[in-house]
């Protein structure tokens, strides 16, 4: 790929800004969108429509790095979209501001940068210096799939003191790397899907399935619509708790459920969404949810359900194919099945993804640099529950914490 030539900027043309306000990002929509249109790496997850979603509904929970060219105008070269989390230190007996990726206040796949390609290195580090400066104890951004804007931005803090680290990811007890993505790069028609990336095994199945179950009309396939959302949402996340409810138990299942509950809601209102559910008549026996990346070709897999009852055993399989067929169709490039290497993946020919994993610590921990006053709310609650609960002594140090402060 031909990359753009890169302009070295002096510090004097920079100019670095936060916002937390859902007015000031409002205001910043043209900019936003112009730069998710100049960045190659740019994904569903960091536009402007799907941040929307996110910070209208976390008031206090988020702020925006900003880094543009002085006296350009419309001309934003870097974006940092921040998650604040609340966070009680039991060893030092205070509360930190802690930091992640804004995307994560709804589960967003991929997270990561905005950036001008001109400009990325020189922004970056804008971004950087600037994130020194504020105040808060540990930064960790997980499931950036932008390795080189990694690299650039933690040689950054690195560079002004901070402790930096990359971490793994493994989940269910240690067998899941959730760092890697298996994703199926799609080309211009099914029957070369079928015939070159899928094993003839694989293939036979999928077809003895189609003649006899689709083509007979016994079983169909229909898609998510405005009219069909709350009902389909609801048989798939039903499905999804029948299978996880016992390991997670019922308290987090559901909280887990109501969590994809959003990422679709999300999806549907931007127009990202692609649900198909699979029906023997009018009942449904499985559903696929996706959101898709229009401007880069990719059609990410969310979650998946299936009623725990029903004997066939091609539900999962046929619901993958048809929507690997219908994103070929659509001209999309790549099947992607997000995080973790569960072996069903490699079935459709799934090759592996890498993402980052990083966390970026403050070496020292000064009473003006660990706790941001955006979340004295959240602070004043915690407090709350510390008197309610006995713990009067978390609750005098977090008031001297507190006093020092802001005195």
């Amino acid at each position: 790929m031909k990359h753009e030539q890169i302009t070295p900027l002096p510090d004097t043309a920079l100019q670095v800004s936060v916002i937390d306000g859902y007015a000031d990002f409002v205001k910043l929509r043209k900019e936003w969108q112009v730069l998710e249109r100049r960045d190659p790496e740019s994904t569903v997850f960091l536009t402007w429509d799907w941040m929307a979603q996110i910070f209208r509904d976390n008031l206090f929970r988020w702020s925006v790095i900003v880094v543009r060219k002085k006296g350009a105008g419309d001309n934003i070269l870097c974006v940092l979209p921040l998650k604040y989390r609340l966070h009680w230190s039991t060893s030092r007996k205070e509360f930190q501001t802690e930091l992640e990726a804004a995307g994560r206040l709804l589960w967003s796949e991929y997270t990561g940068f905005l950036c001008d390609p001109a400009y990325e290195a020189e922004a970056l580090i804008a971004a950087a210096d600037r994130l020194a400066q504020m105040p808060w104890s540990k930064l960790s951004m997980r499931y950036v799939a932008q390795h080189r804007r990694c690299k650039i931005f933690t040689d950054a803090l690195a560079a002004k003191g901070f402790s930096v680290r990359f971490r793994d990811y493994m989940i269910n007890n240690k067998e899941t790397n959730n760092l890697l993505c298996p994703q199926v790069d799609l080309p211009e028609d099914f029957d070369t899907y079928l015939n070159t990336q899928i094993s003839s095994n694989t293939r036979q199945k999928f077809n003895r399935f189609k003649r006899r179950s689709l083509d007979t009309g016994e079983y169909r396939i229909t898609c998510t619509d405005d009219t069909s959302l709350e009902a389909d949402l609801e048989a798939l996340l039903t499905f999804w708790k029948q299978k996880w409810g016992a390991q997670k138990g019922d308290e987090q299942a559901e909280r887990v459920a109501g969590n994809y509950r959003d990422v679709l809601t999300a999806a549907q209102r931007t127009g990202t969404l692609f649900m198909p559910v699979l029906r023997k008549g009018d009942t449904p026996l499985g559903a696929l949810g996706h959101v898709l990346d229009v401007k880069n070709g990719l059609m990410h897999f969310i979650v998946a359900g299936r009623d725990a009852a029903a004997t066939e055993g091609f539900i999962g399989s046929a619901l993958h194919f048809f929507s690997i067929e219908w994103a070929i169709r659509q001209g999309y490039i790549c099947y992607d099945f997000c995080h973790g290497n569960e072996p069903y993946k490699y079935n459709y020919g799934a090759q592996d993804q890498d993402v980052l994993y990083f966390e970026a610590r403050r070496k020292e921990l000064t009473d003006d640099l660990v706790f941001d006053s955006i979340c004295i709310g959240e602070a004043m609650r915690r407090i709350e529950t510390f008197l309610s609960t006995g713990k009067t002594d978390r609750a005098a140090r977090a008031c001297a914490q507190f006093a020092k402060i802001f005195s």
